[in-house]
C-alpha cells in the first residue's frame, strides 16, 4: 500500500461511526492505525479517569452491553468519536473540550454505543459487499459516484437510528436528552468556524463517504422533535468545567503549530501555507489538509543527503509504493526552480470510492532533509491541482524571533463578573483567528445571549 494512504483513512474512520472487524488481527490493525493517526492516548489521567466514568455510566444503562468493551481516549484536537465491531469506543481530547457539560459527552458515547448494539457494523459490511457484486467490473468500480453517494445515504439512516437509540440510552443512565441536540447545535457552530479558518462554506450534507456523520440543520431538527417531553436529566456543568480547565486546545507543538492556516515548525522555522478551502491537521505522522471538494495534501520530511529531489523519487520514494496502487505508470519527472528551491514532481492517476482522482507526489530540497508532498486531486480538474501545487512557493523559514511566542494555546474557564459581556469575554480570548465567533462555539452561545455574573465559561488563552 502507499505509505501515505492511511492518513485518506482517519476522516473515513472518523465520520462512519462504526467499522467492521472480523478478529483480533484485523482489530490490533486498525486500533494501532488509529493511534498513529490521532498522536496517541491521552496522557492526561483527569481527562482517561472522567470519560471513562462517563461512558461506563452509559454501558450500565445500555441492554445488550459487553464487558468486555473497551473506552480509549485519543489524543488529538479533532472533534470526533466512532467505535470499531467488537467494542472499542474511541473518543477525541477535542470533542471533550467542545462539549459544555457531562451529559454532551455521554450523548455522544451513547450514540457510538448504539451502533454497537444495533449491529451497524455489519450491516455496513453486507451493504458494501452488496454494492460491490452489483457495482464491480473487472475489478474496478464501475459508477464510483453513485457508489459513494449509496453508501453515504445508507450510513446516514444507521446515524438516524443511532440517535434514536442513543437518546433512549441517555435518559435510562440519568442525563438530559437535550444535551444531544446542544451538542449537534455547537458540532454545526464548530464546523462552520472551521470551514471559515479554511476559506470554504460549511457544508454539512456533502456528498461523498465522508457525509454519514452530518451535523445538520435536518439531523438536529429531527433530534429535537425525539426529545421526551418531561425534560429533566443530569447535565453535571461543573464537574465538566473543572476537567476541561486548562486543557490544550489545538496542537502542543511537539510537531508544529498551525496559525492563520498556515503550519509552522517552532523548531526550525520551516512553513507552509494550506491552500484555501482545506483545513490543516496536525498528527504524530504528518501533516495533512483535507478539502470537501476532494482535494488531499500530506506532508512529511525525512533525511536525505546527497540525492536531488529527481533522485529521490525515482531511486527511493516511487520504489517504497507498489505498482498495483496506480492505474498507470508515472509520467515522466518535472523539475523545477521555487523561490530557490529545487522541486521535482510526478504525476499518475488512481482510483477511489470519490471517483477517478488524479496523484502528484512532489519533493523539495530543504538542506539536508526532503520535503515530501502528497497531492490528490479530482482527475481533470487542473485548477485544483494547481491550488494544491501552490503551497510549494508558500514554503518559507520563519524568523527566531517572530516564532518565539508559539505557544500551545490552552482552554481556561472563567467566571463572568458583573456586567460582563459576549464581547468582553471574546476580547480576553489568544491564539484564534476568530475569537468572538470561537467563543460563542465553545460556549453554545448565540451572539446575543445575555451573560450572567457568576457564570462559567470557557476562553481560550
Amino acid at each position: 500500500m502507499l505509505k501515505f494512504i492511511p492518513f485518506l483513512l482517519t476522516g473515513l474512520l472518523g465520520f462512519i461511526g462504526c467499522v467492521p472487524i472480523t478478529d483480533q488481527d484485523s482489530f490490533r490493525e486498525e486500533h494501532g492505525l488509529i493511534l498513529l493517526q490521532n498522536n496517541g492516548l491521552t496522557r492526561d489521567r483527569q481527562l482517561y479517569d472522567y470519560v471513562q466514568q462517563v461512558g461506563q455510566r452509559i454501558i450500565a444503562a445500555t441492554p445488550a452491553a459487553r464487558d468486555d468493551w473497551q473506552i480509549y481516549v485519543l489524543d488529538t484536537p479533532l472533534v470526533n468519536a466512532f467505535v470499531l465491531d467488537g467494542g472499542a469506543i474511541y473518543v477525541t481530547r477535542g470533542l471533550v473540550m467542545l462539549a459544555n457539560n457531562e451529559a454532551e459527552v455521554a450523548a455522544v458515547m451513547a450514540h457510538e454505543i448504539a451502533h454497537l448494539t444495533a449491529n451497524h457494523s455489519q450491516e455496513r459490511a453486507e451493504h458494501i459487499r452488496n454494492a460491490d457484486r452489483d457495482r464491480i467490473d473487472d475489478k474496478h468500480v464501475v459508477d464510483t459516484a453513485a457508489y459513494a453517494d449509496g453508501f453515504a445515504a445508507f450510513t446516514r439512516l444507521q446515524e438516524a437510528d443511532a440517535d434514536r437509540l442513543g437518546l433512549i440510552y441517555l435518559q435510562n443512565a440519568g442525563y438530559a436528552p437535550v444535551a444531544m441536540a446542544d451538542f449537534l447545535e455547537a458540532m454545526i457552530t464548530h464546523g462552520t468556524i472551521e470551514a471559515q479558518v479554511a476559506g470554504r462554506d460549511y457544508d454539512p450534507t456533502r456528498t461523498g463517504v465522508l457525509a454519514s456523520h452530518p451535523a445538520s440543520a435536518s439531523r438536529l431538527a429531527a433530534v429535537r422533535a425525539a426529545l421526551p417531553s418531561a425534560g429533566g436529566g443530569d447535565l453535571g456543568r461543573d464537574a465538566h468545567m473543572d476537567v476541561v480547565d486548562g486543557m490544550i486546545w489545538g496542537t502542543d507543538g511537539r510537531n508544529g503549530f498551525v496559525r492563520n492556516n498556515r503550519w509552522i515548525d517552532p523548531q526550525t522555522g520551516l512553513s507552509f501555507s494550506a491552500p484555501t478551502g482545506l483545513s490543516i491537521d496536525v498528527t504524530a505522522l504528518a501533516v495533512r489538509a483535507v478539502g470537501d471538494d476532494g482535494r488531499y495534501l500530506n506532508f512529511l520530511r525525512s533525511r536525505a543527503r546527497g540525492f536531488t529531489p529527481s533522485d529521490y523519487l525515482f531511486d527511493l520514494w516511487l520504489p517504497s509504493i507498489g505498482p498495483a496502487d496506480f492505474t498507470a505508470a508515472p509520467t515522466d519527472v518535472v523539475n523545477q526552480s521555487i523561490n530557490g528551491r529545487q522541486v521535482a514532481y510526478v504525476e499518475m492517476p488512481i482510483s477511489s470510492l470519490q471517483g477517478p482522482q488524479l496523484l502528484r507526489l512532489v519533493a523539495v530540497q530543504a538542506g539536508l532533509e526532503m520535503l515530501e508532498f502528497v497531492m490528490i486531486a479530482p482527475q481533470d480538474d487542473t485548477a485544483a491541482m494547481d491550488s494544491l501545487f501552490a503551497t510549494i512557493p508558500s514554503i518559507r523559514i520563519i524568523p527566531a524571533n517572530q516564532r518565539a511566542d508559539l505557544v500551545p494555546t490552552r482552554l481556561r474557564v472563567v467566571t463572568v463578573t458583573q456586567g460582563q459581556t459576549v464581547r468582553d469575554l471574546a476580547a480576553m480570548m489568544r491564539g484564534d483567528d476568530f475569537p468572538l465567533q470561537r467563543f460563542l462555539a465553545l460556549n453554545n452561545l448565540a451572539p446575543d445571549a445575555q451573560l450572567v455574573a457568576g457564570q462559567r465559561v470557557k476562553i481560550l488563552q
